[in-house]
């Protein structure tokens, strides 16, 4: 099968073995049956990882770097970001090339971005064009990814109205108003010559800035952007032969219907071929983005959700480990993505790890009965006042009753099965003392019987470390309920429970020359 054939009809769109999982945990086997392999997708923004790195003049190996560093991965289809608020990262005859009203430039890496285009330029070579060459050489897929909020920004038809940014495109009232013609027309005319490269899909980028309209004009401009979406799609499409459209969107239907993007529409009339859910400037991994009414109607479609693995874990100068990047993996599979699109930010160059993942991140069948590091996603506010939030950290105080909260997380491994061999629980609570009265409660069972061991960790926090025995996550959706039934005589003021974390880890066949850990 011809790896670059888009399989568009319902019955052959990529599926994965996965579960849905109700409130109580109870799973259920997808339906849909597996056609091939999924995508293995990588994300590279033109920038940080390449254009930023090198000193001009470039090479022609240097220029092949992006794609040669992933030969010896199981990457078959390489989206590059083009277009970054401040012009196109190709030789463009239409548009604007990143950097051409710069000079003199203040920031080095501008610069160097800037004048790496030019010195390939300078050789005859379209910089845009050697790396899709570079990749079909090595037999990738290309897909030319375009922020729908950079591209030509005119004062006259900014939005105008103040307000907070979120994601990365600053505050809204810079962001371009889609509602204007103008608007529309300049990107279209970008897209169009994009659309004429030899590649196998374009994706517009609505992730990048949640601002499209003004707030009042929102709901009314959601059918024209829709429209507009359509005239894209019809232009692409004629351009070639099996010709895949995406999109990045926000991570829910709701989220993106409250800011004019109608991305159901998009997918049930096949606008689109696939989604990819993600929230600029949220660059944490979230092994509970919440897609799941995104995929169902995607594949009632026939269209996909490529879900977007972010790198950092709870903060942003921390890389998530590979068991935790395997949880978020099979989260994803479970709530019906059809392939993951691993975005840049990883440590870079990679390493034996970083290769490693690429792997990994192929297929369910590639994580299976491997150790996991499920954990919750802590709360940022840009997100959340977009509709993006989660519920750590969470404060309890016991000033009028004993009180509680609850806390949602998502486990895809059956943790009753034989092959499990170890499950625990891990939770971090600031301002705890030994004398606190805490009832934890996991489906509504009660862990007192469970073993527990309590670290502190100087005066700020503590972790309990439970070991899951007796009673385990479903497999699916689970809640954990904490309850602050009291406090020592003469102690106010409230706990925070800030990390929750499940770590799932199998018993394999071990080697002949290891024995057990010892002191």
């Amino acid at each position: 099968m011809d790896r670059r054939q888009f399989l568009s009809a319902a019955a052959l769109s990529t599926s994965l073995a996965g579960t849905t999982a109700s409130a109580t945990g109870t799973s259920q086997t997808a339906s849909r049956q597996p056609a091939r392999r999924p995508r293995k997708i990588y994300f590279n923004d033109a920038r940080h990882h390449y254009l930023y790195a090198f000193e001009p003049p470039m090479t022609r190996e240097d220029a092949h770097r992006p794609i040669d560093e992933l030969a010896s991965t199981a990457i078959d289809t390489f989206i590059y970001g083009v277009e970054t608020g401040g012009g196109l990262f190709s030789d463009t005859k239409v548009g604007q090339r990143f950097g051409a009203d710069g000079e003199p430039f203040d920031s080095p890496y501008y610069w160097r971005a800037h004048f790496n285009m030019q010195s390939l330029i300078d050789q005859g070579l379209d910089p845009l064009q050697v790396l899709i060459d570079r990749a079909h050489e090595h037999d990738m897929d290309f897909i030319t990814s375009f922020r729908m909020g950079g591209g030509p920004s005119d004062p006259r038809y900014r939005i105008g109205v103040g307000g907070a940014g979120g994601g990365g495109g600053g505050p809204r009232e810079n962001c371009q108003d889609f509602g204007r013609p103008e608007v529309r027309d300049s990107r279209f005319e970008w897209l169009e010559e994009l659309a004429s490269y030899p590649v196998e899909g374009i994706e517009f980028d609505f992730a990048f800035m949640p601002h499209y309209f003004k707030p009042h004009e929102i709901e009314a401009n959601t059918g024209v952007l829709t429209d507009y979406v359509r005239r894209l799609s019809e232009m692409i499409r004629s351009k070639g032969k099996d010709r895949i459209v995406g999109a990045r969107v926000f991570p829910s239907l709701e989220m993106n219907l409250a800011l004019g993007l109608d991305v159901g529409a998009w997918l049930s009339e096949r606008l689109v071929d696939y989604v990819a859910p993600l929230f600029y400037g949220y660059f944490l991994l979230d092994p509970d983005m919440p897609f799941e009414s995104m995929a169902e109607t995607a594949h009632a479609a026939g269209a996909e959700v490529f879900a977007v693995l972010q790198p950092y874990f709870m903060q942003h100068n921390e890389h998530a480990t590979p068991a935790m990047i395997r949880a978020a993996a099979a989260n994803f599979w479970a709530k019906g993505a059809d392939a993951l699109i691993v975005a840049p930010w990883f440590y870079w160059p990679f390493r034996d790890e970083e290769k490693s993942m690429l792997t990994d991140v192929g297929a369910p069948q590639d994580i299976q009965e491997k150790d996991k590091h499920y954990f919750v996603a802590p709360r940022q506010e840009d997100a959340a006042v977009l509709g993006y939030d989660h519920p750590l950290p969470l404060s309890l105080s016991k000033i009028a009753g004993p009180s509680t909260a609850k806390i949602p997380f998502y486990v895809a491994d059956d943790t009753g099965s034989p092959r499990v061999e170890r499950v625990r629980l891990q939770v971090r609570v600031d301002n705890l003392v030994t004398d606190d009265r805490l009832e934890l409660k996991l489906n509504g069972q009660s862990l007192r019987g469970e073993i527990m061991r309590r670290t502190s960790h100087r005066y700020e926090y503590q972790w309990l470390d439970f070991e899951l025995a007796g009673i385990r996550p479903h497999q699916g959706r689970n809640v954990l309920e904490v309850s602050l039934e009291s406090r020592p005589p003469g102690l106010h003021g409230s706990i925070s429970v800030v990390q929750l974390e499940i770590l799932v880890e199998y018993a394999l066949p071990h080697s002949g020359y290891t024995r057990p850990e010892m002191l």
